[in-house]
């Protein structure tokens, strides 16, 4: 997906000028909603010094898996050290410009995310936390924040989850969707999972449902047809906020079950007895046309 050249964009790009690609980078710090108070989250470089608390966390990750095992302690300890050795081994040479860096919640080590931004794709390499930080929201918003990354360079995210992990649901709650595996054997562990920016049948299907916009309640309204130029398409999107919403024409964070997370400029656009409509215009390209 690309933006329109700036010689032919006439109504605010797919990309917006300010977009949240840095806000999952090692040294960012955001702000997330964690059991009704607002706990800062941030991103650093992953450094020698945080080995053992690397080993731990994925020993965290494993512990529902290996106790099925039925083994010793120390035979638990071998296992996960050999297996953590190991990945870190394959993932590196698989991936040699991934980013791997500690999830920091109000200044204390709560994880890991590992990730790949390749020309095609954000990958996510690894993301756990500390069992005292799950189902808090941190997971969510971190991929949140990488689907506005991959939005605003019209790429996929793509992950692998066991087939049995209780994240599966977060991730389908965001958007993503199995694989196909045509041709390839089936993984009976892992599932393969990607999430794709959305397009004009994605806000389509999505019309008519709600979501948030800029944090406040937003139903999208619909979708407008695609004007097809040369081999750039262009259509617009319409969401509704409460009437009292004070946002004016910006980009704002759109989070949507069907859609996942995407970053979008806006201009307000009519005001009416139900809200406030503001409409977002897109233009990407769709490949050469005959």
């Amino acid at each position: 997906m690309r933006v329109f050249p700036p010689a032919l964009a006439t109504l605010p790009p797919i990309v917006p000028e300010m977009s949240m690609t840095e806000s999952n980078r090692p040294g960012s710090v955001t702000a997330v909603q964690v059991a009704g108070a607002t706990a800062l989250l941030d991103l650093r470089a992953a450094t020698d010094a945080d080995e053992a608390f690397l080993r731990a966390v994925y020993a965290e990750a494993r512990a529902e898996e290996v106790t099925a095992f039925g083994w010793p302690p120390a035979e638990v300890r071998a296992f996960l050290t050999i297996q953590f050795d190991a990945q870190r081994r394959h993932l590196r040479a698989v991936y040699p410009d991934s980013v791997d860096a500690i999830v920091v919640v109000d200044g204390v080590p709560a994880g890991r995310l590992w990730t790949d931004r390749g020309a095609d794709a954000v990958t996510v390499i690894d993301l756990a936390l500390l069992a005292r930080h799950r189902g808090a929201g941190t997971g969510g918003r971190l991929l949140r924040d990488l689907q506005a990354d991959a939005a605003a360079r019209g790429v996929p995210v793509r992950l692998q989850v066991l087939r049995t992990s209780r994240a599966r649901h977060l991730y389908e709650r965001l958007g993503f969707r199995p694989v196909p595996t045509t041709g390839q054997s089936e993984d009976h562990q892992r599932l393969a999972l990607r999430w794709t920016p959305p397009g004009p049948a994605e806000w389509t299907a999505a019309a008519g449902t709600p979501g948030r916009l800029a944090g406040l309640p937003a139903l999208v309204l619909d979708c407008s047809v695609p004007l097809v130029q040369g081999p750039y398409e262009r259509y617009g999107v319409r969401f509704r906020v409460p009437a009292d919403a004070a946002l004016g024409r910006g980009t704002y964070r759109v989070e949507h079950r069907a859609v996942g997370a995407v970053d979008v400029s806006v201009v307000p656009t009519a005001h009416t007895p139900e809200g406030l409509v503001l409409t977002a215009t897109f233009v990407r390209g769709v490949g050469p046309r005959d």
